[in-house]
């Protein structure tokens, strides 16, 4: 793994799960695996799901995830069973890294420009994969530091499949992940987008 060299850089990226290790270390503030999007998720029928967002215990993540997804509309078979699969994954490694027991899942099927202003989340860090379409856009070096959420000029964007761990500002207000949602409305583009937050125990809910 080594670390981004542009200037004045908050990015660590690797192409290997450890390189989400890295939003623990000061002054990064995105950290992003390099990974190809899984293989078989073209077969999900988008237009005959609904959106999923929920809490659970991660010990538990797996048969609640199971009836949700049930509950939004998605078919039994191969291509849901890798989309079951990858989010149990990518919400361990959050977990893991976040030390939290409890995870919100929120699963989105985007058409739309979404959050299409550059900003930074109110939140201590949040995964973000796009298993379909476009991935997030992200901006780095000097704009990164001066950005009045404008028009910065050194916008990044992920693939499909990279996943990230965005730092936010509870977390740091030095480096915030500023992002967005890469603009797709009128296009006829789609986009599935997971994204995975910790939760405190005490605000934890289930579906």
């Amino acid at each position: 793994m080594s670390m981004d060299t542009k200037a004045r850089s908050i990015a660590f990226t690797a192409r290997n799960p450890k390189a989400l290790r890295a939003i623990r270390v000061e002054g990064v503030g995105i950290a992003i695996w390099e990974r190809s999007a899984p293989s078989g998720l073209s077969e999900l029928k988008l237009d005959e799901i609904v959106d999923i967002r929920f809490t659970a215990d991660i010990d538990k993540l797996s048969a609640t995830l199971d009836n949700v997804l049930d509950d939004a509309g998605h078919e039994r078979g191969v291509a849901r069973d890798i989309l079951h699969n990858d989010i149990l994954l990518l919400a361990d490694h959050f977990a893991q890294i976040m030390q939290s027991e409890f995870v919100e899942i929120r699963l989105e099927h985007v058409t739309t420009n979404a959050c299409k202003k550059f900003h930074t989340d109110y939140v201590t860090a949040r995964l973000i994969t796009t298993y379909l379409g476009q991935g997030t856009q992200w901006i780095d070096g000097d704009d990164a530091v001066d950005c009045d959420c404008g028009d910065p000029h050194n916008i990044q964007q992920m693939q499909a499949g990279d996943v990230a761990l965005f730092k936010g500002r509870l977390w740091s207000q030095d480096t915030p992940a500023i992002h967005r949602s890469p603009p797709i409305e009128g296009t006829g583009e789609e986009r599935l987008m997971l994204v995975v937050n910790p939760v405190e125990p005490s605000k934890a809910a289930y579906q």
